[in-house]
């Protein structure tokens, strides 16, 4: 190792001596210097002021913190709705489906049987879907959608048995499509029969208060005798052709 002299010590510490920091640098540093003088005069003159400024930097922050949280998690929201429009029964979005419907359903003013028709056409839609799409692991949970939809109607025909016209003509509608759907043979399913019962009942108590032709009359009489047989389908048809 090169020894150094005590001559050449001396030279290095005079150079060291004559070296200046450059201009940016100096003022830099004594900026920090006075904001770190600034900070320590708030905290010991005014401690109350300084934790006041804390506070609110940290309300701040954690504000936009939760502001960015809400935003994605809204985002999560909109997506995971926007997907479930495509759910079937049995899959995992489908109760966000089921969400959705209600939340248009209450935006709409459809309440009572009018968002029960509504609901069991839905539903009977949904299982044509997974039958025409072969979508048999769907089949069974489409079912027992249908089942619970038609038992709720069938109680709200039953606490209010008169309808209009329209809203008959919509149920015999939706039962058409059910009793259409290849594969799925619902018409003798207790739930189904016992909407049937209760539509054809109501109708036919209504008809009996109506003034009718001579026609109708007859087309009544044929209602109640197919109601006595157990054909409430059939009785339904002409029902619906009465109310033309």
């Amino acid at each position: 190792m090169t020894k150094i002299t005590q001559k050449q010590l001396i030279g290095s510490l005079k150079q060291l001596k004559e070296i200046k920091p450059r201009k940016e640098w100096a003022v830099l540093l004594k900026s920090q210097i006075l904001a770190e003088k600034q900070v320590e005069a708030v905290v010991v003159k005014n401690p109350a002021k300084f934790a006041s400024v804390m506070n609110t930097f940290s309300s701040v922050f954690f504000q936009r913190k939760m502001a960015y949280a809400f935003a994605a998690f809204l985002f999560l929201v909109v997506g995971v709705f926007s997907f479930s429009k495509y759910a079937m029964p049995g899959d995992l979005l489908f109760p966000a489906k089921k969400i959705s419907e209600q939340s248009q359903a209450a935006l709409m003013g459809q309440t009572g049987i009018n968002n029960d028709v509504a609901v069991l056409s839905n539903r009977i839609n949904d299982l044509a879907q997974v039958a025409k799409e072969g979508k048999v692991n769907n089949i069974p949970s489409a079912i027992i959608e249908i089942n619970a939809n038609v038992s709720q109607l069938t109680k709200s025909l039953k606490n209010n048995p008169t309808q209009n016209s329209k809203t008959i003509k919509e149920i015999a509608t939706s039962l058409k499509t059910l009793a259409d759907v290849p594969g799925t043979d619902l018409s003798e399913n207790s739930d189904v029969k016992d909407l049937y019962q209760t539509v054809v009942q109501s109708q036919i108590a209504d008809l009996e208060k109506s003034t009718l032709t001579d026609d109708q009359a007859n087309i009544l009489i044929e209602i109640k005798s197919l109601y006595d047989q157990g054909k409430y389908n059939d009785a339904l048809e002409k029902i619906l052709l009465i109310s033309q």
